[in-house]
């Protein structure tokens, strides 16, 4: 059994780990730990001889990885970094993998769209080179501007925002990827490895024509969409599935329930 859940710093209906991915991670660490099934690099799961485990995936980015945040509302939420950093002790390989946006502009439209809850600075990357040494998280590629429809203008040709199924040229596909890597590897000093479609959209274009030739090119390894079901044997490595926290499941029965799948 091999499979891939993922998290979103910013879930935050309420704060408990039904509500919150934060502490839903770190309710589901113990979980998992309690399984037997090893908690693992994304790396690591994903090499030819790895036949059981688990990776996490944090998706877009936000200082939440990295940063203890206080929320108007909810009191302070601990940050990704926190949790795992207090669950090496007994998952000694344990290394998220985090996949930020690039652009710093795009990042900060969607920060002040969301500041009421989060503030102004939600999305600067002045955690990431810090969370990359760490040894507990890897930054990793989730485009250049999400194609998000807080973002006012995209890298998608007629600025059509809200899907990444939309991105469907080459130099859509070069301004999206391509420069994301660049910039992540600028910033961090290391290459993403793995890409995560926005919205977990995974376009024929992208899959099939794109990523086979410029991904390796760019020092791309795999793709991941948000398919919920296991890793199998003969998976396309540029869509590769993923869980998603709070869609796939959401109490310890929902994670239980995933790690009896077949």
């Amino acid at each position: 059994m091999r499979l891939i859940l993922t998290y979103h710093a910013t879930r935050l209906e309420s704060l408990d780990p039904r509500g919150c991915d934060v502490l839903r991670l770190a309710a589901d660490l113990g979980i998992l730990l309690d399984s037997g099934l090893p908690v693992l690099p994304l790396g690591k799961l994903l090499s030819p001889d790895c036949r059981h485990g688990v990776a996490i995936t944090l998706d877009d980015g936000t200082r939440i990885d990295a940063e203890q945040h206080r929320h108007p509302r909810l009191g302070l939420l601990p940050s990704i970094l926190q949790v795992l950093h207090e669950a090496r002790n007994k998952i000694p390989a344990i290394c998220a993998s985090s996949f930020v946006i690039a652009s710093p502009l795009a990042r900060l439209e969607m920060a002040r769209a969301l500041a009421q809850d989060f503030g102004d600075d939600l999305m600067h990357d002045r955690w990431w080179p810090e969370a990359q040494r760490s040894g507990l998280m890897a930054l990793e590629n989730h485009s250049w501007d999400h194609n998000h429809p807080l973002v006012a203008h995209t890298a998608q040709r007629e600025n059509r925002r809200g899907s990444f199924l939309d991105i469907e040229t080459e130099a859509e596909a070069e301004a999206e990827i391509a420069a994301a890597s660049d910039y992540i590897a600028r910033a961090v000093g290391v290459r993403p490895r793995y890409f995560a479609y926005p919205f977990g959209d995974v376009s024929a274009f992208l899959r099939d024509s794109w990523l086979p030739r410029r991904g390796p090119e760019i020092g791309l390894e795999a793709a991941f969409g948000t398919e919920p079901r296991l890793l199998a044997d003969g998976d396309n490595r540029w869509a590769l599935p993923r869980f998603v926290s709070g869609r796939d499941w959401c109490d310890e029965d929902g994670l239980r329930a995933l790690l009896r799948t077949d």
